[in-house]
């Protein structure tokens, strides 16, 4: 069983030296698996994966929504991949069945993505 929820955020990253402070639309879409739940059929309870994600956007500039993610240490430098590991991170904590975290950005037709299963890629991102 597989249940996911997706989520957008608004904000501002760079990757020097590829690129200056800019922003992107970013969508990350949350899979999780398990057990499905005897009542409900669920692996994880949506209700609760919403209030978390809230908690993570955060008001405008707190969170992930409308900041500069060049300016949240934990991300290090905020490439798109770095980014995703972070989210992973965060929701992982709280949500242990966490299979995925799916983080794009651009226009339809048109974007780049990442796709994170919690893997080591053997390199040093920031803890």
């Amino acid at each position: 069983m597989k249940t996911y929820c997706e989520f957008t955020f608004e904000a501002a990253h760079s990757v020097a030296p590829y690129s200056g402070l800019h922003g992107h639309t970013f969508i990350v879409k949350l899979t999780f698996g398990g057990a499905a739940d005897e009542i409900y059929g669920w692996p994880v309870n949506l209700y609760d994966v919403e209030n978390y994600i809230k908690e993570i956007k955060g008001e405008y500039g707190s969170g992930l929504d409308h900041g500069n993610l060049d300016l949240n240490p934990e991300i290090g430098i905020a490439s798109l991949e770095n980014v995703t590991t972070y989210i992973w991170r965060l929701v992982k904590a709280r949500f242990p069945n966490l299979e995925e975290v799916e983080l794009k950005r651009g226009m339809p037709g048109s974007t780049e993505g990442r796709i994170y299963r919690g893997e080591t890629t053997g390199s040093s991102l920031a803890a």
